[in-house]
């Protein structure tokens, strides 16, 4: 804007040329820039290019190439270059504008002296002075004490805003950085104003009607009989001036109307306010300060720690600051407050006491404003300004962690003295005075406490005696909560309701906690555990918390609690914490639970996990089968959506692994499918199209069409958040990509699995991308590196797997074992291995699949090539009946070694 302006401006005198003048004509291929400086130097007599270049020190050939428009015009030495120029025209009195010296910088497309650097400051004042009329810009504004750290995306945006609204207010909780902000910025655009930017500080004010005295000090008007307030206007009427008023929140009204009228009154001032809350007037336009950047907040902790204890040696780096800063929100004023405490106090120290922030952030300057000097009170300035009902309100909403939606805040802080219908209102007016930051996220409206903010006001809730009280109100909030979103967590609202309770799962932690392990409330505790089986069974990355508040729901179980809610700890204990080996029992017991509550639905589930007992532990084939089909039908009768789809995945597990019925399996799961599709369930249409018919698809040898099923499933995992699902897609991916030989893009697929899996995920889930790899590099001979691979990822499972269990699972990398070593040319090994494989699978109810008979049967005939048929035979027997112990010793050891049987090992040799 500003550049066109002095364009517009100075272009209409450049397009005239004097008849008389001998300026030498330039070709269509001149510059604009060598055109403009031949035209400045036409005005005075003897001013040749090359007395130019001489005064200026330059080879005349650098002036030429600068006249041309050539590299000598780029880069810093170019404006240093282009500055000299103006200096040397500006003495010859060739130049004597502001705006002749801009139109020459804009000239060579560098930026106007407005964007001046800062020894440049000496230049713009001696040009303003030769201009005729013109006068030096004045200010009031305090000189900097201490350096002004980052903010440049902010600095820009602020001055854009300047520049379309004649009222801006900038606002954010006490100690955002606010003053110094408005200060360096009215001090930038000091020379956009012609009659100067003045700058009025308010925060020492008590008496609204002292606000014009206060603007018209600083303008240096002289007291008389009138009135201040008409003094300012009258001055200011005609006058193109910044005006920025700091600290103005504790005397919002009378500002408000103080600015308004002098916006009214004065068409050519603008307006610049720091407060915690807008003026909301007419034409306002409001800008909320952000914390700074984690490297800008890391910059200041640094050169603020240094001033008072320069031998530190820190950087912006460091992880223990890089924590401080984060802590403390980023919060300019809190980070120099902490930064100071470095005087007695090590980084470590600073930031195991911030816990007690208000007690270690004090003692700051005594210069600074009292509110400023620690860090209690700047925000007492803020909590003490509040009405009562705001009061209650405000302390009360530091129950919540992590943030709440209007709904719970309704249920959470109302009482007698604060309706419901009040909440919105009073929680609108701390979001005003910038105490709540409110945030939109899909829709919805979303607030929370800065982590400083929240402290304080918890505090403020202890010391008001209503903890206790508040914190139940909260606990039967999140209930609420769980329990409203199980009907809605199978449907077409599934991915809103994970959201939500993914953004809510914070309180919900915090609830749990206060009931189950501080003696809040059992029952209530409990209830919670239960309503969340179907978060957690979705959500995958909740594993280990699901485990954890399990546990603890159990523990306070007591038998005078309803039976439903028995029944769904009882589920929530048998589907992520139980043993398969006591399954059958507890699924017994959950039954009767749920019988005894009336609840036929979910005893189907209950049934579900008899059946699965059964079949697992038991291995009563026949009796699981009939136990799965009863699911199924149940399931049916009673109209329960999810139960049947759950059922039909239970009857497909075991026509698969159990009847060996793969058509049978497949349509199975096809049905679940279908069914989750129609109900907008994605959670298990994505589980069955990913997990189980993709696999059909690769067991027939089909991998274009099981890639296909996979990355349909990876984009609904994705959708839904569930890391698990994705994580395991990607893997099928790379598998499938492997038999197509595209080897590379598997490779690289491979390695972002293991890598997310290593920074997100649980170890185990790292052992399936590294058995793909290994049997990639097995394809690529690259013995030595398979070894490794799978060595590891054996090491891994025995180091997840629970104790009798830590084979489980192992049967594919023992399987990848056995073709290695029959690459090797160590047959007698890859006979033992492939027996200890085979005895895996069959203990986990495994077989292995067509695509893995496919891949590793060149590998097994060579195998039995070398040993022969019989002595094949019996090593392969051999390895079926070695112990668990033995097996993985073996699996781990190096070499074709034999644990026990020398004569095979003589007769394979």
């Amino acid at each position: 804007f500003y550049r066109c302006f002095w364009l517009i401006r100075i272009i209409p005198n450049l397009l005239y040329i004097d008849p008389g003048d001998k300026v030498t004509t330039k070709t269509q291929t001149q510059h604009p820039f060598g055109e403009l400086l031949a035209q400045y130097r036409a005005r005075k007599p003897g001013l040749t290019q090359t007395r130019l270049a001489e005064l200026a020190g330059y080879d005349q050939a650098i002036l030429v190439r600068m006249g041309q428009g050539k590299k000598d015009l780029t880069g810093p030495s170019g404006r240093e270059r282009v500055v000299r120029l103006i200096e040397i025209l500006a003495d010859q009195t060739a130049l004597t504008t502001l705006d002749e010296a801009n139109a020459l910088l804009l000239a060579a497309d560098m930026p106007s002296l407005f964007e001046r650097q800062p020894n440049e400051a000496r230049l713009i004042e001696r040009l303003a002075r030769l201009q005729p009329g013109h006068r030096v810009r004045r200010t009031n504004l305090p000189a900097p004490l201490t350096s002004f750290i980052g903010r440049a995306q902010e600095i820009a945006e602020v001055r854009r805003l300047l520049n379309t609204t004649r009222l801006l207010t900038l606002t954010g909780a006490g100690g955002s950085g606010k003053t110094r902000l408005a200060q360096r910025v009215a001090s930038d655009v000091l020379l956009h104003y012609s009659e100067g930017v003045w700058y009025a500080e308010l925060a020492a004010l008590t008496d609204p009607i002292l606000i014009a005295d206060a603007v018209a000090r600083v303008l240096g008007l002289v007291a008389t009989d009138r009135p201040a307030h008409d003094q300012v206007l009258g001055y200011l009427r005609e006058r193109h001036v910044l005006l920025v008023l700091d600290n103005c929140e504790h005397l919002i009204e009378a500002v408000a109307e103080f600015a308004f009228a002098l916006l009214r009154a004065c068409p050519r001032v603008t307006i610049l306010t720091t407060s915690r809350e807008a003026l909301n007037v007419e034409g306002e336009a409001l800008w909320r300060v952000p914390p700074m950047q984690p490297d800008e907040a890391g910059q200041l902790f640094v050169e603020r720690a240094v001033a008072v204890r320069s031998e530190a040696p820190l950087s912006v780096h460091d992880e223990t600051i890089a924590h401080i800063c984060q802590r403390l929100d980023g919060m300019p004023l809190a980070i120099e407050l902490a930064a100071a405490r470095l005087q007695s106090l090590g980084l470590s120290d600073i930031a195991a006491r911030l816990d007690d922030r208000f007690s270690l952030l004090t003692g700051g300057r005594r210069g600074a404003l009292p509110r400023h000097q620690t860090l209690r009170a700047l925000i007492d300035w803020s909590y003490d300004a509040l009405s009562e009902p705001e009061k209650s309100v405000f302390r009360r909403l530091g129950v919540f962690v992590g943030g709440w939606e209007l709904e719970q805040a309704e249920q959470v802080v109302s009482d007698d003295t604060v309706s419901t219908s009040q909440v919105l209102l009073l929680l609108t007016g701390l979001v005003s005075k910038s105490l709540v930051v409110m945030n939109a996220h899909d829709g919805n409206l979303r607030y929370r406490y800065l982590e400083t903010i929240h402290e304080y006001a918890l505090q403020r809730l202890r010391n008001a005696g209503e903890l206790d009280a508040i914190q139940s109100q909260h606990a039967e909030a999140c209930l609420h909560l769980t329990e409203q979103s199980v009907q809605w967590l199978h449907g077409t609202h599934q991915k809103a309701w994970l959201r939500r309770l993914e953004s809510e799962y914070p309180n919900l932690q915090a609830a749990m906690a206060w009931c189950l392990e501080l003696g809040g409330n059992a029952l209530i505790g409990c209830r919670i555990v239960g309503a969340l089986f179907h978060f957690w069974y979705i959500a995958s990355g909740h594993h280990n918390d699901a485990q954890k508040w399990t546990r603890l729901a159990k523990t306070a179980l007591t038998q005078d609690m309803p039976p439903s809610v028995q029944a769904w700890v009882l589920l929530d204990e048998e589907w992520f914490c139980g043993d398969i080996d006591t399954a059958e029992e507890r699924g017994l017991r959950i039954y009767d639970l749920f019988v005894q509550a009336g609840d036929t639905i979910h005893a189907v589930v209950a049934k579900w996990v008899i059946a699965r007992a059964v079949f697992y532990a038991k291995r009563d084939y026949p009796v699981a089968l009939r136990l799965h089909e009863e699911c199924v039908n149940e399931a049916r009768a009673l109209g329960a959506d999810w139960e049947l789809r759950f059922s039909l995945e239970g009857l497909g597990e075991c026509l698969r692994f159990a009847q060996h019925d793969p058509t049978r399996a497949e349509a199975t799961y096809s049905e679940a499918m279908a069914l989750a599709k129609a109900a907008g369930d994605t959670d298990t249409y994505a589980r069955d199209l990913g997990y189980y018919i993709s696999g059909f698809a690769m067991e027939r040898l089909q991998f274009e069409e099981s890639m296909s099923y996979a990355e349909e499933a990876l984009v609904l995992a994705q959708q839904l958040d569930d890391a698990q699902t994705a994580h395991h897609m990607r893997c099928v991916i790379a598998q499938n990509l492997q038999y197509l030989g595209r080897t590379e893009a598997a490779i690289n697929l491979l390695a972002s699995c293991e890598a997310f899996a290593l920074e997100q995920m649980h170890i185990h889930s790292r052992i399936v991308p590294k058995v793909i790899r290994a049997k990639i590099a097995l394809a690529q001979h690259e013995y030595e590196h398979a070894h490794a691979l799978l060595a590891e990822s054996l090491h891994m499972r025995l180091a997840t797997a629970r104790p009798g269990e830590f084979l489980r699972g192992a049967h594919n990398t023992v399987d990848a074992m056995s073709a290695l070593a029959a690459a090797e040319g160590q047959a007698l090994r890859a006979a033992h291995l492939r027996g200890i494989a085979d005895g895996m699978f069959a203990m986990n109810h495994h077989y292995r699949w067509a695509n893995l008979e496919w891949e590793f049967a060149p590998y097994i005939a060579q195998a039995r090539a070398d040993l022969g048929e019989a002595a094949y035979a019996a090593a392969y027997a051999e390895g079926r009946a070695m112990t668990p112990e033995q097996a993985i010793a073996y699996a781990l050891s190096l070499g074709d070694v034999s644990p026990g049987n020398e004569e095979i090992k003589k007769t394979g040799d």
